[in-house]
């Protein structure tokens, strides 16, 4: 993508960091109870029933779940073939996984989760914010170490500077790794409460450079008061990652921009 428009698709990036469970028959007359499940990978907890549902966290593969209630949604091939995903709860975040990646010994008890209204997708989702999502989950998918001077390379096999900034670049598909002193010439700030998936967080602009800077790619809020967010970034010790934050705790998430292309 040049730096006015975004003209790269990720094909099946979505798909590829969605979450999934255990291909399980479903009981025509299901009783309303939970079922716990095991992650066979890596898995994306998402807002809805699909993969092109915001991002609201990750779960470990081995990770021990509850899976609340199911309900029909797209169809994933993964460990399994399902068009199941299971609401859960993990690490504080309420969301919804695929059936491909989780292996559910016994679902006999699995009923379903609303009469089968998944959670509200995100209508302002556009196809831009979502590549700008499958280009950041790339580097999180490989856990990218984190440096102010190395690079490697994005999903089109251009190179960015794996710190934050270049992060940043990279997912929008930047012609170079700007920094959080420049990344201003392509984003203007906007109200917290205008945050969509897709937008960024973080302390841009004159003195912001180095250490003193950070900023992420919001994937979504965790609850209604717009206190608790998740993200991905690329993060000192910790590399390519997804994680969650609170607003205004610290320096640099107390103030929101977006991309001068949307």
């Amino acid at each position: 993508m040049t730096t006015t428009k975004l003209t790269h698709r990720l094909a099946g990036g979505a798909a590829a960091s969605a979450l999934a469970v255990a291909g399980m028959a479903v009981l025509a007359q299901p009783a309303q109870a939970a079922a716990p499940g095991t992650t066979t990978d890596q898995l994306t907890i998402r807002s809805g029933t699909s993969t092109g549902s915001a991002a609201l966290g990750t779960i470990p593969a081995g990770t021990t779940l509850d899976l609340e209630c199911q309900t029909a949604g797209e169809a994933v091939q993964g460990t399994y073939a399902s068009e199941y995903w299971a609401k859960v709860s993990y690490d504080g975040v309420d969301g919804y996984v695929s059936r491909a990646y989780v292996t559910v010994p016994d679902a006999a008890g699995l009923g379903e989760c609303g009469g089968g209204d998944p959670a509200p997708e995100d209508p302002g989702l556009s196809a831009d914010r979502q590549e700008v999502l499958d280009r950041g989950q790339t580097w999180v998918d490989r856990n990218v170490p984190y440096s102010m001077e190395a690079y490697t390379n994005g999903p089109d096999g251009r190179q960015y500077r794996t710190d934050c900034s270049g992060f940043v670049s990279m997912a929008y598909g930047l012609d170079t790794s700007y920094s959080t002193v420049t990344l201003t010439e392509h984003f203007t700030e906007i109200p917290k409460d205008d945050l969509q998936p897709g937008d960024i967080i973080g302390n841009l602009g004159p003195g912001s450079g180095g250490a003193a800077g950070h900023v992420v790619i919001f994937t979504g809020w965790t609850d209604d008061s717009k206190t608790s967010f998740t993200v991905i970034e690329q993060a000192g010790g910790v590399g390519g990652v997804a994680r969650t934050h609170t607003w205004g705790t610290d320096f640099w998430n107390q103030n929101a921009y977006r991309y001068n292309g949307f």
